[in-house]
């Protein structure tokens, strides 16, 4: 069994994919320097909204964990709520029961649209101004097709709450997918450089949410006192890795399912929390005990200073996955049917085609580098319904003109409405 505990990082970085439209926080400060960190406050239906939110989080998380331990041991990582975000930006088209699957899955539907659009944003200007010394970029695109009619209050409202940047595109030309994959790379640092392999006439959109974030800890491990060190995987197999060490004064807590200790970044704004099973224990105990009620938030009150000797490994995870299974068996599987009800995104009948997370995170004795995209995809599940026959009859006086049509740029006009003997 590989490093997969490790990559599960909530709150501290996927806990905090929030929106903005390639927004970015300051360079890294000197050591010593830092400001304090910014108490983001929350009125209270915002506080009830974060618990929501972590209840999301962790059942998502449970659910991509069963189905990759049927395929295996390998490491993985997701980013929670840049799946709740772009999924928020998609729920802003839904209607009828379709609208009720998605909130009910987001563990939203007790919020209305404005709560929830406003706790987005209200977090990411928070995020990205709290520690200078950490880099987050966080950006929105909507790429819809521009043969179809898309309403404008949810393109609006997509600009408005989460800086969404909409672009009209030909999704007959294999020059779109390109640009997608350009976008994407562009908006994480170029570490993840395609989400889509292509595209066809009867996509509606993709909303995309992109998240790089570069942290350099608090207090860094010395690469001298790094060393080949056993892992042992949970079949009892061992293998040799690098493993950091360093002994200080970290937040901890432990309870009979596991450790639990909390590695700051910066100015101690983020954080990344290692959950560690404690001996006897298997990964399963400590996300069964995630999943109760309450308990994550009982653990992180219990976080008292201590002095840790730690032994962390350094690890790079590069993960792809397909979450219509994880979502529908979470909810809302009447998106991904001809059910569907995206009746706010446009007249046409149209439906989730799939929703899609690339993720990586690399972690060293100076810091944690990550990113992720998570791509949804939206498409007709019936062409446009044509014109009606018409009858023109340019039997009168009539104007016309004389276009480039790439640019619309007009080269002649004129009227005809005499025929001279």
């Amino acid at each position: 069994m590989q490093l997969k505990i490790f990559s599960l990082i909530v709150p501290a970085i996927v806990g905090l994919s929030f929106a903005a439209s390639c927004d970015k926080s300051g360079h890294a400060s000197p050591a010593g320097k830092l400001p304090d960190p910014i108490r983001i406050q929350l009125r209270s239906v915002e506080e009830q909204m974060v618990k929501n939110d972590q209840a999301f989080a962790f059942s998502f998380f449970e659910k991509v964990f069963a189905e990759e331990s049927l395929e295996g041991d390998g490491n993985f990582m997701v980013s929670p709520l840049s799946l709740s975000m772009a999924l928020a930006m998609t729920w802003n088209g839904a209607g009828g029961d379709t609208r009720t699957a998605m909130q009910q899955t987001l563990h939203m539907d007790e919020f209305d649209d404005e709560e929830v659009n406003g706790y987005y944003k209200k977090l990411k200007e928070a995020l990205l101004a709290t520690d200078p010394s950490t880099r987050i970029s966080i950006a929105n695109a909507i790429f819809a097709n521009h043969q179809v009619v898309v309403n404008p209050g949810f393109l609006n409202t997509n600009k408005t709450w989460y800086d969404a940047t909409v672009r009209p595109v030909d999704f007959s030309l294999p020059a779109t997918a390109a640009l997608i994959n350009q976008w994407a790379s562009d908006h994480t640092n170029g570490l993840i450089e395609k989400v889509i392999d292509g595209t066809n006439p009867l996509d509606l959109m993709y909303l995309l949410n992109a998240i790089y974030f570069k942290g350099i800890w608090t207090a860094e491990f010395d690469a001298k006192n790094t060393s080949k060190r056993p892992f042992t995987y949970e079949n009892g197999t061992t293998r040799q890795v690098d493993m950091m060490r360093q002994e200080a004064t970290f937040n901890y807590a432990e309870d009979q399912t596991l450790q639990l200790v909390q590695l700051p970044y910066g100015n101690q704004s983020f954080s990344m929390m290692v959950l560690l099973p404690r001996e006897g224990r298997r990964l399963r105990d400590v996300l069964s005990a995630t999943l109760q009620d309450g308990y994550w938030g009982d653990l992180k009150a219990a976080l008292r200073k201590a002095e840790v000797d730690l032994s962390f490994p350094k690890f790079r995870t590069e993960y792809s996955k397909y979450l219509n299974d994880v979502l529908s068996k979470m909810g809302m599987g009447i998106a991904f049917t001809d059910a569907a009800d995206f009746s706010g995104i446009t007249d046409v009948p149209a439906k989730i085609s799939f929703v899609k997370q690339d993720t990586y995170i690399s972690t060293d004795e100076s810091g944690t580098e990550a990113a992720a995209v998570t791509t949804v995809g939206v498409e007709l599940t019936s062409l446009p319904s044509q014109p009606k026959k018409v009858v023109f009859k340019a039997d009168r006086p009539f104007v016309y003109l004389i276009q480039e049509n790439s640019t619309g740029a007009i080269l002649f006009m004129g009227v005809v409405r005499d025929f001279p003997g």
